[in-house]
C-alpha cells in the first residue's frame, strides 16, 4: 500500500497542476475501488471512474485559477479535518517516547521525552511554571 501512496506523491511533486483536491479524488477512487471489488459491490463501480476522471479533468483544465479556488474551497474544509487526524495519529506513535499532558493554568497541550525524571517546565503560552515526573530508565521485563 506504501508504494501506491508513493507514486501519488511523487507525481504530485513533479506535475505542478495535482493539487490536493484532485489528490484527494483520485486516493478516495482508488480506495473505494479496492473496497468495493473486495466486497463485490461492482455497481458501484462508475463512482470510483467519475472520480478518476474528474480529476484527470481537472489536471488537464486550461482555467487553472478557477481550479486554484476549487482547491482552496475544498481546503478550507478538509485542512481541519486532516490536522486533527494527524495530530491523532503522531499522538499514537510517538507515545512510546514523549509524555504527554496539559498545563495546569490554560490546558495546553505539552510534551516531555519519558526519561528525564523531574522537570521544571514551563508553558510556552501562558509562562506557568511547574513540576513534572516523568519515566527515568528502562523498565525490566520480568521474563
Amino acid at each position: 500500500m506504501s508504494m501506491i501512496w508513493n507514486f501519488f506523491r511523487k507525481l504530485k511533486r513533479k506535475s505542478g497542476r495535482l493539487d490536493e483536491f484532485s489528490f484527494f479524488l483520485l486516493t478516495t477512487a482508488l480506495l473505494l475501488a479496492i473496497f468495493l471489488s473486495l466486497f463485490r459491490q461492482h455497481w458501484f463501480l462508475p463512482l470510483t471512474w467519475f472520480l478518476v476522471f474528474y480529476a484527470y479533468w481537472r489536471l488537464m483544465s486550461s482555467n487553472q485559477a478557477k481550479r486554484a479556488g476549487e482547491n482552496q474551497a475544498f481546503m478550507k474544509y478538509f485542512y481541519p479535518i486532516r490536522s486533527q487526524f494527524v495530530n491523532w495519529w503522531r499522538g499514537i506513535t510517538r507515545k512510546k517516547i514523549y509524555l504527554y499532558f496539559p498545563c495546569k493554568e490554560c490546558a495546553q497541550p505539552l510534551r516531555l521525552p519519558k526519561k528525564t525524571g523531574h522537570v521544571n517546565v514551563t508553558c510556552p503560552k501562558c509562562k506557568h511554571s511547574f513540576t513534572k515526573k516523568t519515566i527515568r530508565g528502562h523498565i525490566k521485563s520480568l521474563s
